[in-house]
């Protein structure tokens, strides 16, 4: 991805705008560890905050419902969530937020 960082003018006193390659988490991340680009492009995002709170970017599917488990599907793996008063509070295309007391996060394929 290229982002513009600034206007300049070129020997002919012609404006010209300079680029700058804008490197995605995941590119940095498979380089840092000698991994192709774009091997961790799709996989999904997940934050936890502490044990009361979790946001899953990248699902593709919410599996079953209750209020002690949650199973969800993502392009490359099921996550299941099992605690106490699970609740859904944040529901968009592809982001999923969840909240109660959160026990266990397991991931399966």
């Amino acid at each position: 991805m290229k982002i513009l960082k600034a206007k300049d003018k070129n020997e002919n006193n012609t404006d010209i705008i300079k680029t700058e390659d804008k490197k995605f988490k995941s590119d940095r991340l498979a380089e840092a560890l000698s991994f192709p680009q774009g091997t961790f492009k799709n996989f999904p995002t997940i934050q936890i905050r502490g044990n009361r709170e979790i946001t899953i970017d990248g699902c593709t599917g919410l599996l079953s419902y209750a209020q002690d488990s949650i199973f969800l599907e993502t392009k490359y793996c099921r996550i299941n969530i099992i605690g106490r008063t699970l609740t859904l509070n944040n529901l968009t295309k592809n982001i999923l937020a969840i909240r109660g007391f959160i026990k266990s996060v397991e991931f399966t394929m």
